[in-house]
């Protein structure tokens, strides 16, 4: 048998695409029966990221078998919907995660306290790109919470249609993987456009109302990137159930003041003696953070509950 070394580049449903690194090329390909059994019986599936073994003999113009996948070294993960606390791998074999938020209403810190707590679970390096700085006459506001963060996090300001910051991320990729996380409309497809300097992937304009994109990537697709290593676009997602997440490692600044809490379990709620609600009421520290701390917390808690 004659086989060849890829990585998954693509994902849609049962079929995949395999980009051949050494021939430069991507080809169609299908798991064969004794991977699917061995999938299954881990409990995980194949995903864009994935080094692959490929079963070319009988047809080297496109076609083949995917045989064997090598352990990996990253994962990032979901729990799946619908499936009570089971896991969804969603990409595999990463360096780093870029958060995109774009700077207008887009903007939410619930959910980039979601997106970092999940890299920091994977024990993956978060840098945030804040996107459409164009649209942002005054990005002092977006940015005064983002300095806030503990521990402090990566950011580089960019805008596809400027080309400001785009030099900058491409000096930070080379030679890395990385995937390009964040909800619907943030600008990712543009900013890949403008990283590649080409319509590579489709884009959507602006809406005027309330200043949002419309949703384009409809699958986990891998770009190989110049200078080496390559880049995977994810869909947004409406909801984002963490699976392997680390909310302590996430907001160090809590959990620090945390140990100044009367009680070694405090929950940081009604508890008297809490020093984190004392940080709150002092104006040290963002109620609005508190309350996305103690959610994932709970999320945290009630997934380890219903894990087998």
């Amino acid at each position: 048998m004659t086989t060849y070394q890829g990585i998954v580049c693509a994902q849609h449903r049962g079929a995949f695409r395999v980009w051949l690194p050494q021939e430069n090329l991507d080809l169609s390909a299908a798991p064969s029966g004794g991977l699917r059994r061995l999938l299954e019986q881990q409990q995980t599936a194949l995903v864009t990221g994935d080094r692959v073994a490929l079963d070319r003999a009988t047809d080297t113009g496109g076609a083949a078998r995917i045989v064997s996948m090598a352990p990996r070294t990253s994962v990032l993960s979901r729990v799946e919907a619908g499936r009570r606390g089971k896991p969804q791998p969603m990409v595999a074999n990463v360096d780093m995660a870029l958060i995109c938020t774009s700077l207008n209403d887009e903007f939410n810190p619930k959910r980039l306290d979601r997106y970092l707590a999940m890299s920091d679970g994977a024990g993956m390096p978060a840098v945030l790109l804040l996107t459409k700085a164009d649209l942002a006459p005054e990005p002092e506001k977006w940015l005064a919470p983002l300095r806030a963060l503990r521990p402090p996090r990566a950011m580089i300001i960019v805008s596809a249609h400027t080309g400001q910051g785009i030099d900058e991320l491409r000096r930070l990729l080379h030679g890395q993987r990385a995937v390009l996380l964040g909800s619907s409309g943030v600008g990712k497809s543009s900013l890949i456009n403008a990283l590649l300097d080409e319509q590579r992937l489709r884009t959507a304009h602006t809406s005027a109302y309330l200043d949002k994109g419309r949703h384009t990537t409809t699958t986990r697709e891998l770009i190989p990137l110049t200078g080496g290593g390559f880049l995977i676009d994810t869909p947004g997602m409406r909801e984002l159930k963490l699976y392997d997440s680390d909310a302590d490692a996430a907001f160090e600044d809590i959990t620090a003041l945390a140990t100044g809490c009367r009680f070694g379990d405090c929950q940081h709620g009604c508890e008297p003696g809490c020093a984190v609600r004392a940080a709150v009421e002092a104006g040290q520290l963002s109620a609005i953070r508190l309350d996305s701390y103690r959610k994932l917390r709970l999320e945290q808690a009630n997934l380890k509950q219903h894990r087998p």
